[in-house]
């Protein structure tokens, strides 16, 4: 069976059978089945639990053996105790999957919680039921309106990312960040584990980036095989937790993984293609930069700027980050030194605002005649542009702009640094919708962060064309 087959009922169920339904309803009650009701989750929905005949409205069954129907998925969310013999029951009945959202197993202090979660290992080697957990809020799917988080997901959205993470925290939203198309929250992963995940979305025709946030992992050697493979397909971006001794010993207590020095984690995951993060905004500027942008096939940019001193701060990011500003072509100099005042001297980082502003075009068109000019040039493989959100309201529109130039030059990756303030109430965020929406580019929100996930772009394009594993 291969790996899409393996995880297919964790991600994309059929039918659900809910272990330990309660009838509460609300904002504060967090009921999976509510929840799945919210999302037009459209499979069959089961609730379990002994007290109850009906929970919102839909028979209540007392055990997972009394539903008279097949059940590709079982979320269980009972005391632990009692889950082994529930899996035991969904084993018998041919559950094919089943998620166990309760904690105090190999995550506890005692010793019975590492016994506990020993015996949901050895029923599911014993059978074929797949195991996610313990101690995890589950799976979710944007692109089925699933997912079996007890809490409410209010931002679930079709886009082409995966995130497996060791946290349920990572299916919310951080300021506006959005990480989510499909997940997995592996929690104390007795069963299904960091290399079935990766195995399930190297696979997934609907996934272009997949973002891990790890603590630790178990079969070393697996995961060593799994994700060297998987990254020469698609960028794999990892957030690792744990770097100090610290945390480290933290994160042993919150999933019971094996942790690793951090400097071997480093050199491997630069040795596999595995593009490492540092915070959950460089996650975010790097899912968008990976999403939406074609790869930079080079290392040359190009800095457009309305600000001398943005340009600047430009030129200290490439040099932080392993870029180089480009050398404008002769050709294209002399372009732009007969487009400029004769007092300007042209050159990259390229100061626009004079050039718009002695022009006998209109600002917009100005700027589209200098962009044109500067993604012309062979020497740039990429062009910044650090404007204020004001300049989406001249003519022609600035995202117009962008979104032409980037059928014009589909090869070279072109974003945006768009700061509020001055003219106009625009918002960086309705640029950024503006533009990702139709899939051509995206903005960030400072130079600094603009080159450093373009400086990882273009070492990404490097690894796959010269594959070194």
């Amino acid at each position: 069976m291969d790996a899409i087959n393996r995880l297919k009922p964790v991600l994309e169920p059929e039918s659900i059978a809910v272990i330990g339904a309660q009838p509460h309803s609300g904002e504060q009650s967090f009921n999976i089945i509510e929840n799945l009701e919210s999302y037009g989750y459209g499979g069959r929905v089961y609730p379990v639990n002994p007290r109850y005949g009906e929970v919102l409205g839909r028979r209540s069954y007392p055990t997972v053996l009394e539903i008279p129907d097949d059940v590709d998925l079982a979320i269980i969310s009972t005391p632990r105790g009692v889950v082994p013999e529930i899996i035991r029951q969904c084993a018998y009945k041919a559950v094919k999957a089943a998620i166990v959202v309760g904690q105090g197993f190999a995550d506890a202090t005692d010793e019975a919680g590492k016994r506990l979660q020993q015996e949901l290992v050895e029923i599911s080697r014993r059978s074929n039921i797949r195991i996610l957990g313990p101690n995890t809020v589950g799976a979710a799917n944007a692109f089925a309106n699933f997912s079996s988080a007890f809490t409410r997901q209010m931002d679930m959205c079709r886009i082409p990312v995966a995130i497996i993470s060791q946290t349920g925290m990572l299916f919310g939203t951080f300021e506006g960040l959005k990480l989510l198309g499909k997940g997995i929250d592996l929690g104390n992963a007795c069963d299904i584990d960091f290399s079935d995940a990766l195995e399930y979305f190297e696979q997934d025709p609907q996934i272009k980036v997949i973002a891990l946030h790890m603590e630790g992992v178990r079969d070393i050697e697996r995961f060593k095989r799994v994700i060297r493979r998987v990254a020469m397909r698609k960028p794999v971006l990892v957030l690792k937790a744990g770097i100090n001794e610290q945390a480290a010993r933290m994160a042993q207590t919150h999933t019971a993984s094996l942790i690793g020095r951090d400097e071997v984690w480093e050199a491997f995951f630069k040795q596999c293609g595995v593009i490492r993060v540092s915070d959950i905004d460089e996650m975010g500027d790097l899912v968008r930069a990976f999403c939406y942008l074609p790869p930079m096939r080079g290392r040359s940019l190009g800095i457009v700027s309305v600000s001398g001193g943005f340009g600047i701060m430009g030129m200290d990011a490439c040099a932080k980050y392993g870029l180089n500003v480009a050398q404008l072509s002769p050709p294209t100099m002399l372009e732009l030194e007969d487009m400029a005042p004769p007092w300007l001297g042209v050159g990259n980082p390229l100061d626009i605002w004079p050039i718009m502003m002695t022009s006998s075009q209109p600002l917009g068109q100005a700027f589209r005649t200098v962009l044109i000019k500067v993604l012309s040039d062979h020497r740039v493989n990429a062009v910044i542009l650090i404007a204020g959100v004001w300049f989406d309201r001249v003519s022609p529109a600035v995202t117009e702009v962008i979104m032409e130039m980037v059928d014009s030059f589909p090869d070279k990756p072109i974003v945006w640094c768009p700061y509020e303030g001055w003219l106009y109430r625009i918002r960086i965020d309705e640029l950024a919708d503006k533009l990702q929406k139709v899939g051509k580019s995206t903005v960030f929100s400072s130079p600094d962060r603009a080159v450093k996930a373009l400086a990882k772009l273009s070492w990404y394009y490097e690894f796959q064309r010269d594959d070194p594993c």
